[in-house]
């Protein structure tokens, strides 16, 4: 009974995902003459719009331009604010991503805010560093 019972449910889950697929087609503006001849009514339809799938779902305005990435060679310490002397943490040789905000400190060292798991930090960015600017 309980096997029965299941294949039902299934069977009719498929029936209403195949209802709903095939209704999903949208129109709008849709204008509907009717002509009637000896046998059976003519439905012609005009001026209706349909859903372009080629428009473009991302729009020129929803891009950001992107921040640059440091690629860390050396193990680097990050801290809580540029000029910091206390370390809050380390990272190994990895590429970090910035969040773009770049300062200098009163020697002109570079320090750049990155992304950390301890949340937003500040590197003082190492001479055997790469940094890539897109």
């Amino acid at each position: 009974m309980k096997k029965l019972a299941s294949v039902t449910v299934a069977l009719g889950l498929m029936a209403s995902l195949a209802a709903t697929a095939s209704a999903a087609e949208v129109v709008t503006g849709e204008t509907a003459t009717t002509k009637t001849t000896a046998t059976d009514p003519v439905t012609t339809v005009t001026s209706a719009t349909y859903l372009n799938p080629a428009d473009p779902v991302i729009t020129p305005d929803d891009v950001k331009p992107a921040t640059p990435q440091i690629i860390l060679t050396k193990i680097t310490s990050f801290h809580l604010s540029a000029g910091s002397t206390t370390a809050i943490g380390w990272l190994g040789a990895q590429t970090v991503d910035t969040t773009g905000v770049i300062e200098r400190d009163a020697l002109g060292n570079e320090w750049r805010e990155i992304y950390t798991w301890l949340g937003k930090a500040w590197i003082k960015v190492p001479a055997s560093a790469y940094v890539i600017n897109p």
